[in-house]
């Protein structure tokens, strides 16, 4: 199921932690759902938000950056702060997080006026400044659609298709096309795991999920913090998929 995930490295990567340590066996794996996610904003304040900038979007946006004006997704968003960097760099963003109390904290900690409104074709709820230049769906990201969001300039993805179950991974990415506009760049990062190798993703797996149409690079792999090294993560991967 999906979940709002800029965390710390990220520091929730939530949906297989086990007591801190990650889940090895099937028995012990506690997987993500929607109403967990929810229960984990119980409020504004929790530990695996990363309440700094993510060095590796500060290091490569400009990847993604490249004209002004753009219009950024950010799926899975929680309260993201590179979605104020972009607001404060004259980028226009809209992000998706299932769980209300991050929604809200985004505008309200950033001091953004904003507004919210029931999005209509989906249940949920659109959180959008007053301005029209930030807005933060509420809803699950399975039932998003162009239809109702429209399409993307750039995508920064730090952890949305990290977030994903194997077997959702198709459709996520199936989503996440559909929304990326001509010559759109989507800069993914995806965090590798010893405790499977089917876990992992590589330059050739995103060829094959995306399809032709796509331009894959394989961008920056980076040793993983050594609080991730705990739970099994062998390396910090970043990619960029451009539409073509």
């Amino acid at each position: 199921m999906p979940f709002g995930c800029p965390f710390d490295m990220h520091g929730m990567i939530g949906y297989r932690f086990r007591a801190g340590k990650m889940a090895d066996t099937e028995e012990n794996e506690q997987k993500m759902t929607v109403d967990k996610w929810k229960e984990s904003w119980s409020s504004p304040d929790v530990d695996f938000h990363n309440p700094d900038l993510n060095g590796v979007f500060l290091k490569y946006n400009n990847r993604m950056l490249t004209k002004p004006d753009m219009r950024i997704f950010v799926p899975l968003c929680g309260k993201a702060v590179e979605m104020k960097w972009l607001l404060d760099h004259g980028y226009k963003v809209v992000g998706l997080e299932v769980a209300p109390v991050p929604c809200k904290a985004f505008f309200e900690e950033n001091n953004i006026p904003y507004q919210v409104k029931e999005i209509g074709a989906i249940p949920g709820e659109k959180y959008e400044s007053l301005d029209g230049n930030c807005a933060i769906y509420c809803c699950d990201f399975f039932q998003i659609s162009v239809d109702i969001c429209g399409e993307f300039d750039g995508i920064w993805d730090s952890g949305g298709l990290n977030a994903m179950e194997i077997e959702d991974r198709a459709k996520y990415i199936n989503i996440i096309r559909s929304l990326m506009g001509k010559g759109c760049v989507n800069m993914t990062e995806f965090n590798n795991f010893d405790f499977d190798t089917n876990w992992s993703m590589s330059t050739t797996d995103l060829k094959k999920c995306f399809g032709e149409g796509y331009q894959i690079e394989d961008v920056a792999k980076m040793d993983a913090p050594e609080k991730m090294k705990d739970i099994g993560c062998i390396a910090v991967l970043l990619f960029t998929i451009t539409r073509i």
